[in-house]
């Protein structure tokens, strides 16, 4: 597989005249670029909506708009990282619009192909440096996509500045992974990095997961317990689904952050803290304050740093190294040696939308790897979610198919007749799997977790 460090610099070349398109083309090939070249604004944007670039050369004059306006819908869609402008409008009006618009530089034409060799080893370094960064600091945020390069480099901006920092983007992007990295790049690394979900605590508790109580501090508090506020002393709090906070704690969080000091619930002594806190949520909380369902100082305090996730939709050259990696890490923990991926699973792969974003398609990944054991994942082994699996599913028996006309008050009982269903397919899996939990979870589209507690339920 084709690691992210050997990945060669995406180009797109946009010019409506052929000559320069080619020789641009040939000319940046020969440095292990890859070239795509276009002629039309119209053209560029179907690209670049598929798949970003790393290094954009867009001519000022195009058939059906400028580069400028290109230029400045792909920075404002972050599809590209660099922006050049090639131009024979030597007129300072288009010069002035073509900087305005985001260019990084200008070339005028006609000009030496090798005027490139600057901007090829310029983006090199930079991207060797932030490459090497990453290895070091956020190894598992993986794509190449420039939205991610973009997140990446902010990360890297910011993580030693002790800021607030919102992470904002949808379930299963990888929220949690930025938050670790940002602690990673700080010079809180050597402290905890310490998360809570505040969508998985009862709102009763909630208060008491984060600032810690006293014993005797409500019915059940047998024993003091620190919070997880002071458990992140000098490193990092991470606060998971911050918009399911309820107000109560976002006063008390809110009043932490200005004063810096934690009191337990139960307890009048106010306990220093050194805390950097990082929060990420899918919701809209600018929308949920004007609701007055999240408190705006709170918003403001926690946004000093605002870094957003795109979906995996959104980074369709992502999805199938992606895949490739996911291949990879699921060979190592499931002890199968699946080799690849053909050309007909890619391309359901690549389709999909991916709701689940990159959780989804991790666990889409696993369980085609799981089943196969060996061999090279094809069309038939992909299970999407809302699709007919091309594999034959597992069936339930005759036995277990509702009565056309129910001959007794117990055949009408639905918990009985799910129970008997549900039973006869666990044992089906089970024996078609070997007795092999883990492989048995995945035929039934389970995780295995909850296979386990289906069987200890069941009294199995």
């Amino acid at each position: 597989m084709q690691t992210e460090q050997q990945a060669p610099l995406s180009v797109i070349v946009v010019d409506d005249e052929a000559g320069i398109r080619a020789a641009v083309h040939r000319y940046l090939g020969r440095f292990g670029c890859e070239v795509r070249a276009f002629a039309s604004v119209a053209e560029a944007k179907e690209a670049l909506t598929r798949d970003g670039s790393d290094l954009a050369l867009f001519d000022y004059a195009l058939p059906d708009g400028t580069g400028a306006d290109l230029a400045r819908w792909a920075i404002q869609h972050k599809r590209v990282g660099q922006v050049v402008c090639m131009t024979g409008e030597t007129g300072p009006s288009s010069i002035i619009d073509a900087m305005r618009a985001g260019f990084a530089d200008v070339i005028l034409k006609p000009f030496e192909l090798s005027r490139l060799d600057d901007l090829i080893a310029s983006h090199a370094a930079s991207s060797r440096e932030l490459r090497e960064w990453r290895k070091s600091h956020a190894p598992e945020l993986f794509g190449a996509d420039p939205r991610l390069v973009d997140v990446l480099d902010t990360i890297r901006s910011v993580a030693d500045t002790g800021s607030t920092v919102l992470i904002t983007g949808e379930t299963g992007t990888g929220k949690e992974l930025v938050a670790r990295a940002v602690h990673q790049g700080s010079t809180r690394r050597g402290g905890p990095f310490v998360p809570l979900n505040c969508a998985a605590i009862p709102e009763s508790l909630i208060e008491s997961e984060l600032f810690g109580h006293t014993r005797g501090a409500f019915t059940g508090a047998m024993v003091a317990r620190e919070g997880r506020i002071a458990a992140a002393h000098e490193g990092t709090l991470f606060l998971d689904e911050i918009g399911d906070m309820p107000l109560p704690a976002q006063a008390k969080l809110l009043r932490v952050l200005q004063d810096r000091q934690v009191v337990p619930v139960g307890s009048d002594r106010a306990v220093p803290v050194d805390v950097r806190v990082v929060a990420a949520t899918h919701r809209d909380l600018e929308a949920m304050v004007e609701e007055g369902t999240f408190r705006a100082d709170l918003y403001f305090r926690l946004s000093v740093i605002r870094i957003e996730l795109p979906p995996l939709r959104e980074r369709k050259g992502d999805i199938l190294p992606l895949a490739q990696r996911f291949v990879e890490r699921a060979n190592e923990t499931t002890g199968r040696k699946v080799t690849g991926i053909d050309a007909g699973a890619a391309q359901l792969l690549r389709d999909h939308e991916w709701k689940g974003n990159v959780r989804e398609l991790y666990n889409v990944v696993e369980r085609a790897v799981v089943l196969k054991k060996t061999g090279v994942l094809t069309a038939g082994d992909i299970h999407l979610p809302g699709k007919r699996p091309s594999a034959k599913p597992v069936s339930a028996p005759r036995a277990a198919a509702a009565p056309a006309a129910a001959s007794s008050v117990e055949e009408l009982n639905l918990k009985t007749a799910v129970d008997t269903v549900e039973r006869k397919l666990i044992q089906m899996a089970l024996e078609k799997s070997g007795g092999n939990r883990t492989e048995a979870a995945a035929l039934l589209g389970l995780n295995r977790t909850t296979l386990v507690e289906k069987l200890r339920k069941l009294g199995s």
